[in-house]
């Protein structure tokens, strides 16, 4: 008679008993083997199972043996082999996790501390603009009108001294005074009651092409910091003379970060100054930015009386029926004017009750650019009076 093992479970019997039955060693039929099983774990004869239910079991387990799923570590080298690759693809994959993990928590910190940094820069500019720019308290009268002032193709930083005219930062912080005097002037006689400042683009020189590397006289720091400072000053004279002034701009081409084809559109320069100017004049509150109704920073929009306007920059819309027609179309409204800048010249046009109104450039015809493309005309700002009927007046500004 078999004998039970020590410690030997009934799976581990009737796996023995039935190996033993294959290979000759036990002359036992499965209703002998049923009976021995039964024997030895069942108490009472009426949880017995029948010889079926031992012999299924034993025939599907070695089905699965002899097809070499159960294989053990001594009897395959092969399969060691399988299970040390494994176990080193394993400690790969979790190793790829964990540098992953290293260098998403690397670029959280890097992230957190420009954040920081930027968050430090602009409270420190806030501070020094409640020093230098004082509250304003204005009490204008209402009027029927807005004065919208466009600020065009700024260029700080290039220095030319040619044939064309002379420009530097030193003539650009002039002409912006005089521009001021003139607004000034414009504002008394048609008693405008706010001022809606539009930037569009090319305040900075930049670096986009090898001549403007070599026109320019302050580096790219040097030109936003500069920039941001003269405007946002020229800004607080503006804020003395209407109840309120509404700021809104788009980016220039002069100021992407790398080439056309290299860069997304909105890595650009020229998205810095209205964020500098913001802190700058945290303290004026009759200084108001209105960036949120803008597509992106290629494509401005304003409302001013119930009219809607639209500012871009030119290098990418057309001053022409077929410009403004795929700008229509992809925005899906007819505005009640378009606002440009670009060409370095001002400029007014009338397509299907659609205005279009290019500003000049404060450089005017002398810079590598105007010269290169045969483009002539005094240094230029543009000036509108806008009621709610729309654009009623167009003021070109030349300055000396």
């Amino acid at each position: 008679m078999i004998e039970r093992r020590i410690n030997e479970n009934e799976e581990q019997f009737l796996w023995r008993l039935g190996q033993e039955k294959d290979n000759g060693t036990l002359d036992l039929s499965w209703d002998e083997i049923a009976d021995i099983m039964n024997k030895e774990f069942r108490d009472d004869e009426s949880q017995y199972l029948t010889p079926a239910a031992y012999r299924k079991p034993y025939q599907y387990a070695k089905r699965f043996m002899d097809a070499g799923v159960f294989r053990k570590y001594g009897d395959d080298s092969s399969y060691i082999f399988e299970l040390r690759e494994a176990k080193e693809n394993i400690q790969k994959e979790k190793q790829k996790l964990s540098d992953e993990r290293t260098a998403i928590n690397r670029k959280l910190r890097e992230t957190a501390r420009t954040e920081e940094d930027l968050a430090r820069l602009e409270s420190l500019i806030r501070e020094n603009g409640q020093t230098v720019f004082k509250p304003i308290y204005t009490d204008m009268t209402i009027s029927d009108n807005d004065m919208i002032i466009a600020i065009s193709d700024f260029h700080l930083g290039t220095n030319v001294n040619n044939n064309f005219g002379v420009y530097n930062a030193e003539i650009a912080e002039k002409r912006l005074i005089q521009y001021l005097k003139q607004i000034i002037e414009i504002k008394n006689l048609y008693q405008s009651e706010n001022a809606y400042i539009l930037l569009i683009g090319d305040l900075i020189s930049g670096e986009i092409h090898i001549t403007n590397q070599l026109e320019n006289r302050e580096n790219l720091t040097e030109q936003v910091q500069k920039s941001a400072e003269l405007i946002s000053a020229f800004t607080y004279e503006i804020s003395k003379h209407f109840k309120n002034v509404y700021v809104n701009g788009v980016a220039g081409n002069h100021s992407r970060t790398s080439f056309k084809d290299q860069v997304l559109r909105g890595n650009r320069l020229d998205n810095l100054i209205p964020w500098y100017m913001k802190a700058k004049l945290s303290s004026v509150d009759n200084v108001v930015f209105i960036d949120e109704s803008n597509y992106d920073s290629t494509i401005g929009c304003v409302d001013i009386r119930g009219n809607r306007y639209l500012l871009v920059h030119g290098d990418y819309d057309e001053f022409s029926e077929k410009g403004i027609s795929r700008l229509i179309l992809m925005l899906g409204f007819k505005p009640t004017a378009i606002f440009y800048g670009h060409m370095h010249h001002c400029s007014f046009d009338e397509i299907a009750n659609v205005k279009l109104i290019r500003s000049g450039s404060f450089c005017g015809a002398a810079d590598d650019f105007s010269v290169t493309k045969r483009l002539s005309g005094r240094p230029s700002q543009m000036v509108c009076i806008a009621t709610s009927d729309g654009i009623k007046t167009i003021c070109p500004i030349e300055l000396s």
